[in-house]
């Protein structure tokens, strides 16, 4: 079977990222001609910065200047030589010094943090050990990971910071690894949050085979003796307990730092580090830079330092807790997150600060999830207790502003976050749609939909008519199974006039939550689901179903009332939703012109590529020849000839209205055939009484295929018939025969052939195999899907999984 389009990481960050950057919050160009930390210069306007994390303002520090020049002086711009073949006095001596800032533990420089892990994980991760990733660890230390997996490491996932999960999977597989790792931020980057040490240590304590990894990035510097960071002041390093660190952010230089206590483990890693040894090394004027620094983080300096910047950062908390602002971040670091909710809230509530004449971060899904986005900001030396009481006063009265203007709830806001809001506040409760003349039908079973009305709407939109839904809903109706179950939810908004506006339905079920996942992730979360079988499922509420395809919505779009319908549509998802206990939420099928597209993601929704339909729409055709005529591909008419012609009179067609009990098993487990060895797109199988129930339904046929002199039956179509359409569902193979008889090539000419025979304009060939399809003079519509999450963990350990 060929393989679908699947979802791509980076397309997503791509879409989110793009509309952010053509807002222009992100992706900003600066224009100053200097930079003292206090200040960017962004469109002619000096806007104060809360953005870096030069904790410590020592970026601008004289010392790290002057001795960064001084160095280049000596040493030129750089030394353009591996490291393995010369170590040069500059860094040995940077090395010394930050040895004695880590109470002389070994201490290896690198030309970024990112190196450091690369170069790291890859020397003292075994086969045989096994890796944990805390959800939210940075990315420079997953994607090494995933490079681990290529000598056959394993590499699991928790959910962020849940030590009962950690120590559940610890127990579950401390002996079938030498060691397990642990590998987890000091502070996280997001949120400015902490990892837990005193249960940490616990652990350690308990479990002899567990090891501690961390990135303490945002801990260095301002934190602990000689500002050697978070992590290293609450649990030092051993044996079993690796730090990486940085000369970056509070430390005010460039590079990264691995500090290790086991000798072992630091000779292999510096003997051939990976990008330790085939890489630059520091150049002059940062390892000049990074002495002056370390030397500071050795002398009393470095406890002023401090002293300033927390003296700062309790005055900001005190200030954010007066201002009752959605601040969900740890009091005990200079990272900071005011909640916002959905991307267009953000991107509102960003802009106005920005013009406001304040840099701040902005913080959007995937990093975040769809609904918990956010505005991020650090605070810094630079800053003043005048730029706090600025920057809170900007915040708290932009962030309701910027709720109202995008037409969302502050109340609804304010609990998502976990915050309260108080009575006496002025609570901007607003709901759009109040004012709307429209009028809404909700309804949970398509018998109480007026038949006439659906099939005007959806008539020719795929097998969605009002009788083809009376079947959906029989074959996902009092099953055994939970994933067999499925609960339907139309909606149907009309003007007072009765005219019809927009229309759709959704159905809420167990979904796979790598529907569209490569196979080969697929293909390892189906032995996990052996022994459960709902790993890695959630509860969704997705727009159509898995049993259909076609334009599932409904619009008039020329409607005066249309935009208000769209906040109906919306309104009405969020009830469902809950009602359900839906944990995603997808909206599907839209084309790459179709109005809603920004609408839907300016509600929170992330932009994802769905497999393409594909629509055959010749005029009719009555010889085979006709039909090559219309085709424009020399190699597609030569590959029907040679593949389909030539073996056609081996085959027996027949054409059936209704199958018997046993019939409709043989065709269910050719269906089955073909759901177990395809992975490509994801899916629980249809209940097994799926061809039995179609059967009653006279807009259901089936074709089978039969090899002549033979009553085995080895292949079929499930083939649903509209009034101008027709859409083969369903296909069943027997694989035996597809590479000898070319069986499929068989089944793909006749799903062509029957919606000519039967003189429909146009017949849907599904959402696989485009390639085969083309060949028919298929067009191949790109289609695009939205989605959103309550939380990531499901997402990131799928991403984890795909090497």
């Amino acid at each position: 079977m060929a393989k679908i389009n699947h979802n791509n990481y980076l397309d997503v960050v791509d879409s989110v990222w793009t509309s952010a950057k053509q807002k222009g919050i992100m992706h900003i160009n600066s224009e100053e001609q200097s930079f003292n930390g206090e200040k960017f210069t962004i469109k002619g306007r000096d806007l104060i910065n809360f953005g870096t994390c030069g904790y410590l303002g020592l970026e601008t520090h004289p010392d790290l200047i002057a001795h960064s020049i001084e160095l280049t002086k000596k040493f030129g711009t750089q030394l353009s030589m591996s490291r393995a073949y010369i170590r040069p006095t500059y860094i040995q001596e940077l090395e010394e010094l930050m040895s004695q800032i880590f109470d002389g533990n070994k201490v290896i420089c690198y030309t970024s943090t990112s190196n450091a892990h690369i170069s790291v994980i890859a020397t003292i991760i075994k086969s045989d050990d096994l890796i944990i990733l805390d959800q939210q660890v940075h990315f420079s230390v997953q994607f090494p990971c995933k490079n681990t997996k290529l000598q056959g490491t394993e590499v699991k996932m928790v959910r962020h910071s849940n030590y009962e999960m950690l120590e559940e999977m610890i127990k579950e597989n401390y002996n079938k690894y030498k060691r397990i790792w642990y590998m987890a931020d000091g502070v996280y980057s997001m949120h400015g949050d902490l990892p837990d040490t005193v249960i940490l240590k616990n652990l350690l304590d308990k479990y002899p085979k567990l090891h501690l990894y961390f990135d303490d990035a945002h801990g260095m510097g301002w934190d602990g003796k000689n500002g050697a960071g978070y992590i290293y002041d609450r649990l030092g390093v051993s044996e079993r307990i690796v730090i990486i660190s940085t000369l970056a952010k509070g430390f005010g230089c460039v590079g990264g730092t691995a500090i290790f206590s086991d000798p072992e483990m630091y000779r292999r890693t510096d003997i051939f580090g990976g990008p330790l040894s085939y890489s630059h090394p520091l150049s002059p004027a940062n390892v000049g830079a990074a002495i002056a620094s370390a030397k500071i983080h050795l002398s009393k300096d470095i406890y002023n330092y401090q002293s300033e910047l927390k003296e700062l950062m309790q005055y900001m908390n005190r200030r954010l807790k007066e201002k009752n602002l959605t601040n969900i971040s740890s009091p005990d670091s200079p990272i900071y997150f005011i909640g916002s909710g959905l991307n267009k809230v953000t991107r509102n509530f960003v802009h106005r600060v920005l013009r406001e004449g304040i840099y701040v971060n902005t913080a959007t899904f995937p990093v975040v999830p769809n609904d918990r986005s956010g505005l991020r900001f650090t605070l810094t030396r630079h800053n003043t207790k005048a730029d706090i009481d600025l920057l809170t006063d900007v915040m708290a009265y932009h962030l309701p502003k910027a709720i109202e203007e995008e037409g969302d709830n502050i109340e609804r806001v304010y609990g998502e976050f976990g915050c309260y809001l108080p009575k006496n506040e002025n609570n901007l409760a607003v709901n759009l749609i109040n004012n709307s003349n429209l009028i809404i039908e909700e309804y949970t079973t398509i018998h109480d939909v007026n038949a006439e009305e659906w099939d005007f709407m959806f008539k020719d939109r795929g097998n969605i008519t009002h009788l083809a839904m009376q079947a959906m809903e029989e074959i996902f109706s009092n099953n055994e199974k939970l994933e067999e179950n499925w609960s339907f939810h139309y909606i149907i908004i009309k003007d007072k006039e009765g005219k019809l506006v927009l229309s759709t339905f959704f159905t809420g079920a167990i979904y796979k939550d790598d529907i569209v996942s490569p196979e080969n992730v697929s293909k390892q979360i189906e032995e996990a689901r052996k022994n459960d079988p709902y790993y890695l499922c959630s509860k969704t509420l997705a727009m159509g179903s898995l049993f259909c395809e076609g334009d599932l919505i409904y619009q008039d779009t020329e409607h005066p009332e249309w935009r208000k319908s769209i906040n109906h549509l919306f309104d009405f998802v969020s009830k469902v939703k809950k009602e359900i206990d839906a944990t995603v939420v997808i909206f599907r099928d839209f084309e790459e012109d179709s109005p809603l597209n920004q609408i839907i993601e300016e509600e929170g929704f992330a932009k994802m590529r769905m497999p393409n339909t594909n629509i055959v729409s010749h005029p009719k055709w009555d010889t085979k020849e006709e039909l090559l005529a219309l085709l424009n591909s020399k190699n597609s008419i030569s590959n029907i000839k040679r593949y389909v012609f030539k073996y056609e009179d081996q085959f027996n067609v027949t054409i059936k209205k209704t199958l018997t009990e046993d019939e409709a098993e043989k065709h269910y487990q050719l269906f089955l055939n073909i759901k177990k060895a395809n992975h490509a797109f994801n899916f629980f199988a249809y209940p097994e009484k799926t061809a039995k129930i179609l059967s009653k339904y006279d807009n259901w046929e089936f074709i089978e295929f039969r090899l002549k002199d033979s009553d085995e039956l080895i292949g079929c179509i499930w083939f649903f018939i509209g009034d101008n359409h027709a859409s083969p569902l369903i296909v069943g193979l027997n694989y035996d025969y597809v590479i000898s008889h070319h069986l499929y090539k068989q089944v793909m000419y006749y799903m062509v052939k029957r919606g000519n025979d039967l003189g429909k304009a146009k017949t849907y060939l599904g959402l696989t195999s485009d390639y085969e399809k083309k060949k028919y003079g298929a067009k191949s519509i790109a289609l695009f899907g939205y989605i959103k999450v309550d939380n990531m963990y499901n997402l990131d350990l799928l991403s984890s999984l795909s090497n």
